[in-house]
């Protein structure tokens, strides 16, 4: 393939502003550990991160990393800037949120250090905490209670520029225009998963989680086809990140770190033995990675890994099945966890939201096959088919297409064998595998990864760019792929927008409840019932909706019950909480 020479500084330039910003926020999470440290103001830990990502890019890369450095970093704090003060007057649009994440964000604004004390919610005080404290400065700096969550659009534009890079130095066309064209077109596909895009509007972490792991699959493949320092450290950034937003980090990182190098491995140099290069590959990849991923858990993210074992005994607390009691659907219970990936994966896409119950069965359809619903029904926490209507339809098809090239390259008697093309398929199949075995199998925000797995698949296919009639077959089906992902992302935009507009429709009242004397709040009790002696709240949404409306100007309490009967005004605020004006 021939490249022009103006296209390889772009792609060598957006890899490197986005290694930067993944250098710069690892740093500025670690900065804020430190006892008392989290006490300095935001603005300085900000320059100081800043000026230490500068002083690291130019020791891991050249003098010419400095300026997609300070551009990029530049970049990604005014998209967040420019996302929070936009959307400062629409309200969060999920349960989560309110129940734990906005509480431990201002928590961090307020000095909490976790290190140092425990929080009254449980959720608070035993999940990972990192990507908190990250939100907590973009609250600290704006004074908007709800602009943690431009966090996430934020990390969308750097995976986005990481991805543009990506695809551009690999790609298959010879025109300028043509090579920017389509490296746009496949990072926008990287990234408009359902699951991130249904979730911009509230504080969920599943699709920062596919953000940030997304991130560390093409930085380890980065470092696969051409390794550098600069590559190698991003990646032990996103580990670090990964670890410290959700537990399943702990699962996915070693997958796709071990698959990174297996695949490194299997196509390694013939010229010296297996064995050399798999020491000089554990040498030189696998210590690094597997020395991020230990100080992210027992450095950066003591606490709640340490803690957990020290307080509770428990390594992941509270423990799976109290935490899944009460939300797997009826008919998967019974079936083993790579049946309900099948489930899930070929289910029709169905609403989640009250008064559909979350055990609701999950419905198999033909894969293609649509109903209309299908288009509006996704949202922030899809339990059936929440990938849109056509994703079972496009993994079909990326198999396909994969097979197809495969058997070409056998007829034309080529090698069968293509280090990068099939690289991507193999880390595809890793991503399979690792969405297939994952306990919560069935429920798309857990296994975000499959999006990007069916797209590297067809990709792979793709980039066998050998004639014939058979190829021809195989880029065509790569088309219809395309056009299949186009039609989820259009679903989940369109399942966004329905749930923003919801939720505008319940918070529009707001506005006209600074007239009422007071407005009475109550928390619909949880089924679940867990406590420790250090936590004593399993949901903080009464307290965060009474901040929230006070910020607003409304006056207000909290009670243990409200009977509708006795209340002129009545309705419901997500985060499972009823409001009354009395009579």
């Amino acid at each position: 393939m021939e490249r022009t020479s103006n296209n390889i500084p772009i792609g060598r330039s957006a890899n490197m502003g986005a290694a930067a910003i993944f250098l710069f926020l690892t740093i500025l999470l670690a900065a804020g550990r430190p006892p008392y440290f989290n006490l300095a103001p935001p603005a300085f830990l900000l320059l100081f991160s800043v000026l230490i990502t500068i002083l690291i890019m130019r020791l891991a890369g050249t003098k010419k990393a400095t300026l997609p450095a300070i551009l990029s970093i530049a970049g990604f704090l005014a998209v967040i800037a420019i996302w929070a003060f936009a959307t400062q007057i629409l309200y969060d649009a999920g349960h989560d949120g309110h129940s734990y994440h906005l509480p431990a964000i201002w928590a961090f604004v307020e000095g909490w250090n976790p290190f140092l004390s425990s929080h009254d919610n449980i959720w608070v005080d035993s999940y990972p905490n990192g990507y908190w404290a990250l939100q907590s400065y973009i609250v600290a700096m704006t004074e908007i209670l709800l602009s943690g969550r431009a966090l996430t659009v934020g990390l969308i534009a750097a995976v986005y520029l990481l991805a543009f890079g990506f695809f551009l130095d690999r790609s298959t066309y010879r025109s300028s225009l043509s090579q920017l064209l389509q490296a746009a077109l496949f990072s926008a596909i990287v990234v408009a998963n359902p699951v991130v895009l249904t979730q911009i509007m509230t504080h969920y972490v599943d699709g920062v989680i596919y953000l940030l792991g997304t991130a560390l699959i093409l930085f380890l493949l980065s470092d696969a086809f051409s390794g550098n320092r600069l590559t190698r450290w991003a990646a032990m950034s996103c580990i670090i990140l990964m670890v410290n937003t959700k537990t399943a980090s702990l699962y996915y990182v070693p997958l796709f770190v071990l698959g990174a190098l297996a695949i490194e491995w299997i196509f390694s140099d013939t010229r010296i033995s297996r064995f050399q290069n798999l020491f000089v590959l554990i040498r030189s990849k696998g210590i690094p990675y597997g020395l991020a991923f230990f100080i992210g858990i027992l450095l950066i993210g003591f606490k709640p890994y340490v803690t957990n074992v020290s307080d509770h005994g428990q390594f992941l607390y509270p423990s799976v099945d109290k935490i899944m009691d009460t939300n797997i659907p009826v008919n998967l219970e019974p079936l083993s966890v790579p049946m309900k990936f099948v489930y899930g994966i070929l289910s029709r896409t169905e609403d989640s939201v009250w008064p559909v119950p979350v055990t609701a069965p999950v419905e198999l359809k033909i894969p293609g096959s649509v109903k209309l619903f299908e288009f509006k029904d996704l949202d922030f926490d899809t339990r059936r088919g929440g990938f849109g209507p056509l994703f079972s339809l496009s993994l079909i098809l990326a198999l396909a297409a994969y097979a197809i090239g495969k058997l070409a390259r056998r007829k034309n008697g080529a090698g069968i064998w293509r280090k990068e093309e099939d690289a991507f398929a193999l880390f595809g199949f890793v991503l399979v595998g690792a969405s297939a075995f994952f306990p919560e199998s069935w429920w798309a925000r857990y296994i975000p990864f499959i999006w990007l797995s069916v797209f590297l698949i067809a990709y792979s296919a793709m980039r066998m760019a050998e004639n014939g009639k058979i190829i021809s077959l195989s880029r065509i089906l790569f088309g219809l792929v395309v056009i299949c992902f186009v039609v989820n992302i259009a679903a989940g935009a369109l399942g966004a927008l329905r749930q923003s507009w919801h939720t505008y429709q319940r918070t529009a009242v707001i506005e006209q409840m600074k007239s009422f004397r007071v407005v009475e709040l109550a928390l619909i009790e949880d089924p679940r019932t867990i406590a420790d002696h250090q936590s004593t709240l399993i949901s903080s949404s009464d307290k965060t909706w009474t901040r929230l409306l006070e910020d607003r100007g409304v006056n207000t309490t909290i009670v243990q019950e409200i009977n509708k009967e006795e209340c002129e005004h009545f309705g419901f605020f997500d985060g499972n909480v009823l409001w009354c004006v009395r009579k």
